[in-house]
Parts: structure tokens; sequence; C-alpha cells
């Protein structure tokens, strides 16, 4: 739709319209009715001047002083512009406008006699009001003049009279200037009337642009609200509480949505992770299980042919069971502490008596591999936590560096604090982790084979997923880095619980 399409469609074209309408009809009615009823209230007004002649004549005849007489006959004939004739009861004249020219007014059908009145205008209407009107000079539709024959209170008889002529001559004047005036009118309400529709409309066209936009969800554009309390005020005022009504459901809905989404992404996850961790155990149980069975059916047939072999196919059988035995352990403990099932005992722990306590449960395995313990850097800090979940989670890190420690190396234990927080590390020499690994290595069963070797637990690779779902519980942090000459594994305690730890569950 071009612009002068919608501009015919507007609203604000359609009250021009009916207010240039509206003009238009009124000038018209206007001319109109001075062609149809100008002549007869013209005629109308010109009896009633004669008749207020009549009367003031009527009045002042015989009453007031001769010169004061005449001067108020030519006032009248003056204000009225009516020629005044007055005869006595034998027909002459008392006075006649015409008289001062020296010039006479014959009535036609005149006859000089007594009582003339009488005689000659015998109607009724003389009779009950004291005059009468007629036309002079032609027919009473068509005459030179509206005449007015009345009879005085001394029984003299008036004729005043107006030109019939100038009904015509003011007519035109009149149906001119109307039609002038009317046009210089028109325009003027045209311009009124535009700039009325524009007035008017100016609210509309907001209340557009701003359902528009609403459309489009676009909740920043607002009607211009005046503060009036007309129903163009309250419109603006709904259209705007509408707008902010709307922005806040669609806000709230699409908060709703992404809460769904988030919660359907979670559940999605934790089905790939239970899964995955279906799969995992299957796969780690898959050989202890074939070992077992093969070994015990070999004792079942006789396989072995020494008391040697008969205990080698035993103790292998005892070993692999521990190790199931050991995952099946590890990941009912690894469960309660992830759905909050496990309650800490929590109370005050001393991390140096920590450290210590696990360097000597793992004196065997570093001494075998000739390491160094360094504990000089740990602190006499004391902080607030189940005793042996922390220390389950200082020899997860310790049989790692162990593990991964060259033969003859350093492993170095050591406390810090910050504002916030009280840190325990262990550090040991040997190959850095990867940054893609730092962040996987804490998942159940991560398949690099890397990281898996790095893994404690007796193999079981849930050795760091125990660690964090610890440290969850414990409201604190765990993480690992690579330092100068190996790596360091860390965790975090907050210094001031926000709650208590009892029984609490992991963030």
């Amino acid at each position: 739709m071009n612009r002068g399409t919608h501009w015919r469609h507007s609203f604000r074209f359609k009250v021009f319209v009916s207010i240039a309408a509206i003009a238009v009809s009124f000038i018209g009615l206007l001319i109109a009715f001075n062609l149809l009823f100008f002549r007869d209230y013209y005629q109308l007004a010109k009896k009633r001047s004669l008749i207020h002649v009549y009367e003031s004549v009527n009045q002042s005849y015989g009453v007031t002083a001769e010169e004061t007489f005449l001067d108020r006959m030519q006032q009248l004939e003056e204000r009225y512009s009516v020629k005044i004739d007055i005869s006595g009861l034998y027909g002459e004249y008392i006075y006649s406008t015409s008289s001062r020219t020296e010039e006479s007014f014959v009535f036609p059908g005149f006859q000089p006699r007594r009582n003339i009145m009488w005689y000659y205008y015998d109607s009724d209407e003389l009779e009950r009001k004291g005059y009468t009107f007629t036309a002079v000079g032609g027919n009473v539709d068509d005459s030179e003049y509206i005449a007015l024959i009345g009879r005085l209170s001394g029984g003299e008889q008036l004729i005043a009279r107006v030109p019939a002529a100038a009904i015509e001559e003011n007519r035109s004047f009149n149906l001119v200037f109307l039609s002038l005036s009317g046009l210089l009118a028109l325009l003027l309400c045209l311009g009124l009337g535009y700039y009325v529709a524009g007035r008017f409309t100016k609210p509309l066209r907001e209340m557009t642009r701003t359902a528009n936009a609403v459309a489009r969800m676009d909740f920043s554009k607002k009607v211009p609200e005046t503060g009036t309390q007309d129903e163009m005020g309250q419109l603006a005022s709904s259209i705007n509480q509408m707008s902010d009504h709307l922005e806040r459901s669609i806000r709230e809905l699409r908060e709703i949505n992404q809460q769904l989404e988030a919660e359907i992404r979670k559940k999605q996850q934790i089905d790939d992770m239970r899964k995955e961790f279906i799969i995992n155990v299957s796969h780690e149980l898959k050989t202890p299980i074939a070992l077992i069975q093969g070994y015990a059916e070999g004792l079942r047939v006789g396989i072995s042919g020494s008391e040697e072999d008969k205990n080698y196919y035993c103790d292998t059988i005892i070993d692999e069971a521990k190790r199931m035995n050991q995952l099946v352990v590890q990941l009912l403990a690894l469960s309660r502490l992830e759905l909050g099932n496990a309650p800490l005992l929590c109370g005050d722990v001393e991390l140096y008596d920590l450290a210590e306590s696990v360097v000597s449960k793992t004196r065997v395995m570093w001494e075998e591999k000739q390491l160094v313990i360094d504990l000089s850097g740990v602190g006499d800090q004391t902080v607030y936590g189940d005793y042996e979940k922390l220390e389950q989670v200082v020899m997860n890190y310790m049989t790692n560096a162990i593990d991964h420690t060259p033969q003859g190396g350093r492993i170095v234990l050591r406390s810090e604090e910050d504002a916030q927080h009280y840190i325990f590390c262990v550090r040991n020499q040997g190959e850095p982790i990867s940054e893609e690994e730092q962040h996987k290595i804490w998942d159940k069963f991560y398949k690099t084979d890397k990281a898996r070797t790095r893994i404690t637990g007796g193999g079981t690779g849930i050795g760091l997923s125990i660690v964090r779902a610890v440290m969850n519980a414990h409201r604190g942090g765990c993480g690992v880095r690579n330092v100068e000459d190996g790596v360091e594994f860390y965790f975090t305690l907050p210094k001031n619980p926000a709650l208590p730890l009892e029984n609490t569950s992991p963030v």
C-alpha cells in the first residue's frame, strides 16, 4: 500500500473529511436558507418596522409640540428608510415626506371624503388593530412598496411605506456576502480540521507504533502519557501496562524455558553418565571376573600340575576378588557422597597430624622407590571437617604421587592459607598433565591411558572422583596444576563455613 492510499484509509483523513463535510453542509444550509426564507424574513422585519413607526407616530401625534413632532418624524424616516403621509378626516394632507420637496402623494383609488379610512378600508384587521398592510404599485407579491395604513387616535389617516425593491437588492448583497464569508469560513474550517485531526489522531499513531513494536517483541517503546483522564489517556496507560505485563510474562516464560532446557540437558547428561558408568563398571569387572572364572575352572579340572601352580591360581583369584570388592566399595562410597547420604562427622583437624598419618601409612610404598618425603611445608593450621574423609583425600593424592614419581624422586607436602581458605598441596616430580586432561581426570573411569595410570585406588579409576565428591561435601574445592619439575594436587577448605557441614550434600 502506497503512501497516498494509506493516507486515504487513515483515521486522521476520516476525521478531516468529517469536519470538512460538516462545514460544507453548514455553509450550504446557510445559503439555502438565505435563498428560500430571506424575502419572507425581510418583509416580516420591515412590517415590524412599519408597526413601530405607526405606534411611535400615534403616541406622539397631537401630544408633543409641532417642532418636536417634526424632528421625531424625520428621525423615524431616516432610521427605518420609510416615507410617511398623514391626512385629515377630509383627505387634506397634514404631513407628507414628499411635502418637503413640494411633491404630493396620492394613494391609488383614494377619494377625499370624510372618514375615508372607514369607507375605503373596511377590514377586520383595521378595526381590530388600528392598522393593516397593503401593496402599492402592484400586487402583494410584486409591488413597488410595502405600505401600512393606520388610523391615529384622532381619526387621522397614516400611510407608512418602504420600497419593495430593496428586498431583492438586500438579498443579492446578503447572498454574495454570505458566499464570500462562507468560502473564507470553509477554508478556516479545513485548516482547523486538519490541525484538529492531526492533534487528536497523534496519540493513536503513537499507540499504533507501540503496538507494532510489541508485536515484534520490542517492549522498549511506550506511548507518551499526557496525564489526562480522558479515553485517550486511559487507552495509552492501558497499552503501556499491557506492554509491561507482556514483557514480564515473556521474560518469565523465557526463564522457565531456560530452566526446562537446563533440566533437560542435566537429565540427558545424567542419562549419559549412567550409561557411561554402566559401561565402565562392566569393563572394569569384565577382566577380574574372566580371570576368576578361568582360574577356578582350571582348579576344578586339575589343570595345575603342582602345589605351586595351585597356590598361584588361588592367589590370583583372591587378588582379583579383592580388586572387585575394592571397586564396589569405592563406587558405593562415591554414590553416597554424591547423593548426600554419607554423613560428615566433622571436628577440628590438624593438617600436620593428617599429613604425618598418611605418610606413615604409605611408608612401605615410598621407601620401596627410595623417595624423599618433605613435610616441612605443612603448618599447624586447624581446619574443620571429617577427619577420615580428608585422610582419604590426602591418601589418594599421596598414592598418585608415589606411583608417578621416578625412582629416588621427591614428594613435598605443604599447607598455606589466604583470607578465606586453607589450602593443602601434594607435589611430586614427574611428567606434567596437559591442560585438556586436567579437567577430565576428575571424571569416573576416564579413558585416557596416561590419566588412568595417574588414578589410584587400586587402579579402579575413581580415586579422584571420590576426592572431588568429598571436597564438594565440605563446600571446598580441589584441583591440579603443573609446576616446574612435576605436578601439584591441592584441595581447599573454607575458614568460616556458612552452614554446619554435618549431613550436607555436595555443591
